[in-house]
């Protein structure tokens, strides 16, 4: 009976693991291990982050839940063994995963799916007195910073306007930073203070939504500027202090709270594994199969790898879809290498994608480059959340999470 390990319960990993399940029915051992012990509905991270919080919560239970599935609530009666552990060591040449506490798994099959880090650059200052964005814990720290400058505003302890600096213009910054000014229209309503007490600022090296067209860029443009948002481009931060962030022109911006979303760096595990071919930016390079280089038997999906789209000549990008679509090909070659079969290509999906921008507002990007936005595209942005969720979970536990989700985040709509 083969064993089968999965590290890292995202996107891809949760898709390999059902599909093998499904598929294997019993005649293989499945591990999956991941040091949350839930998985995370990334795209709806910046809802938490943003959304008004009530007293009635004051742990934001009612919050985490709203973004973060139990694993053991995915893979019941699947036979897939959850494991919670700090996976600490991969031993490629042993076939063994081990954990901070000891534990040791051995597999004849590894997925790596350890998604990524924040990354500062290097910029000084970063990690010491700017938000990150990349976990629940993160985004909480963001919400509860939002609303104590508000209060402290409402007091009279902080000078007026307010100014949120959100670092970084791609999908990420773009989505905090609307949701981000909708909720700041709240809190300023609820404290008694003027409408324009506050100002958002994205502050982006260079174009904002740069993998945009031209038409798409000017929807998201039109978008943000109603919701007062302004747009930097062109600049660079070159450092982040106590109430301050300075730019490489010199010029320096007030900030009562910087949050920093300008970019991602591969898991530290990566470069510790002897063996493994990591690509320049230090992700995993891996073959048309998904497979890492020079290794048969170990396959790695989502975020953590450099995957080369044959059309394009481009890497693949960090979406979910793309995460699941790692994992469905991660899982179906282990299947086929079980049976002795040939081996099946990964082909990048045609991109297709759903920015909110705020309230009910999103701009969708489908097939052969049909675009909707405003209402109809938050709407279909909806259902794309609850499709997925009823991939994962139950009819009746999908439901339960997505209209959980709903109540909670359009409390600033």
């Amino acid at each position: 009976m083969s064993k089968i390990v999965i590290v890292g319960g995202g996107f891809g990993g949760v898709r390999a693991a059902l599909d093998l399940s499904r598929r294997l029915k019993g005649h293989a051992t499945i591990t999956l291990i991941d040091r949350s012990g839930y998985h995370l509905f990334y795209p709806s991270l910046y809802e938490i982050a943003s959304a008004y919080r009530s007293d009635t919560d004051p742990y934001s239970l009612e919050l985490r839940r709203a973004v973060t599935v139990p694993l053991n609530h995915i893979f019941s009666g699947t036979g897939v063994d959850v494991v919670q552990a700090e996976v600490s060591q991969i031993d490629l040449a042993r076939q063994i995963v081990g954990s901070h506490a000891g534990g040791v798994w051995p597999y004849d099959y590894l997925i790596m799916g350890l998604g990524t880090e924040a990354a500062d650059f290097g910029i000084r200052g970063v990690g010491e007195y700017a938000y990150l964005f990349k976990s629940v814990e993160h985004a909480l720290m963001i919400n509860q910073r939002l609303q104590t400058i508000f209060y402290e505003a409402e007091h009279g302890q902080r000078v007026m306007p307010l100014h949120i600096v959100v670092a970084g213009g791609g999908f990420t910054g773009v989505e905090l930073a609307a949701e981000i000014a909708s909720c700041a229209s709240k809190l300023a309503k609820i404290c008694g203070l003027a409408s324009h007490c506050f100002y958002v600022s994205i502050v982006e090296s260079g174009k904002v939504l740069k993998m945009l067209n031209d038409a798409e860029q000017a929807v998201m443009r039109r978008r943000l500027t109603k919701l007062g948002v302004a747009l930097m481009e062109n600049v660079q931060v070159s450092e982040v202090s106590d109430g301050m962030v300075k730019l490489r022109d010199g010029r320096h911006l007030k900030s009562d709270m910087t949050i920093w979303t300008a970019g991602a760096r591969p898991h530290q595990l990566l470069s510790k594994i002897p063996g493994l071919e990591l690509a320049p930016q230090g992700k995993i390079a891996v073959d048309e199969y998904l497979r890492i280089r020079h290794v048969t038997n170990v396959f790695a999906v989502g975020d953590t790898i450099e995957f080369i789209d044959p059309v394009t000549n481009q890497p693949e990008g960090a979406q979910a879809y793309i995460a699941i679509e790692h994992g469905a090909t991660a899982a179906d070659n282990i299947l086929r290498s079980i049976w002795r079969h040939p081996l099946r290509k990964h082909r990048p999906p045609a991109m297709v994608w759903v920015a909110p921008g705020g309230g009910k507002f999103a701009l969708a990007h489908l097939w052969k480059g049909v675009r909707i936005s405003g209402f109809f595209g938050w709407i279909l942005r909806e259902i794309i959340d609850l499709r997925y969720f009823l991939t994962i979970l139950p009819v009746k536990k999908a439901f339960q999470i997505f209209w959980h989700q709903t109540h909670e985040f359009t409390k600033n709509d």
